[in-house]
């Protein structure tokens, strides 16, 4: 219940599932393999989205169709990711994508995005749009093993004007479609421990709205500027484990 509750918190906040919170305590605490951990951390996720959804939800800072389209889009990109995934060497790779985050991170440190209720994700170029940048989600996500919302939300803000609540709140949305997915594929491989699932949703619940709350109440730019933060933290975990990893001989 603690580990969701500290992934609920992170994906209330952020906007995204809280696999950075998550993934290392079920392999550092519950002796979980890493497939294993991604697996779990999939499946429970989608409490986390389901909580803070509905208060973003409410807030009115989700938009949904565009979420609609993104999710549409970012499911068969997320498979063709894997599958690539799959077949490369994914070291430098890793190490290039953590360079992106990075900039991207001191891009919005530098000048947080005014962000507002209005954004560019309307009529047809904006259906394009979100086909688009959906594929590209779905494909990152799917080749890296990250979560949706790391890449959905800085997109969001940065090439499409989003306020940094609403980004946050589409985010949720597209990960409450593609977690499960993706959970689904893990559990087939075996990779899901099903007896934890119950304590980790639970406190998933729990520190979600909690979060989310929170996140209508800050400024858009200091919210935005956590978030940065928040994406440094994922860059530098990123650089831990690809380090860590074993080479191949």
């Amino acid at each position: 219940m603690l580990a969701g509750f500290g992934a609920g918190l992170a994906g209330g906040l952020f906007g995204v599932g809280g696999g950075i919170i998550l993934v290392p305590m079920l392999t550092a605490y519950f002796a979980l393999s890493q497939h294993e951990a991604h697996g779990t951390s999939l499946a429970a996720i989608g409490a986390t989205a389901v909580a803070g959804l509905v208060v973003y939800g409410l807030a009115g800072n989700v938009a949904w169709w565009p979420a609609g389209l993104l999710a549409l889009a970012s499911l068969p990109a997320a498979n063709l990711g894997a599958r690539l995934a799959a077949r490369t060497s994914r070291e430098r790779l890793t190490l290039a994508f953590a360079v992106f985050i990075v900039v991207v991170a001191l891009r919005i440190l530098w000048r947080a995005p005014a962000g507002s209720a209005e954004h560019a994700l309307t009529g047809v170029p904006g259906v394009l749009a979100s086909l688009g940048a959906g594929a590209a989600v779905g494909l990152l996500s799917g080749f890296m093993g990250v979560g949706g919302g790391i890449i959905a939300v800085p997109a969001l803000t940065l090439l499409f004007g989003m306020s940094q609540q609403m980004a946050q709140g589409t985010s949720l949305a597209l990960i409450l479609v593609t977690a499960p997915f993706g959970a689904l594929e893990h559990h087939r491989q075996g990779n899901v421990a099903t007896r934890l699932l119950p304590g980790l949703a639970i406190g998933a619940l729990l520190g979600a709205p909690l979060a989310s709350l929170a996140a209508q109440r800050l400024p858009q730019q200091g919210l935005a500027r956590g978030f940065a933060v928040f994406l440094l933290a994922n860059a530098a975990r990123m650089v831990w484990v690809s380090l860590r990893a074993p080479r191949a001989r």
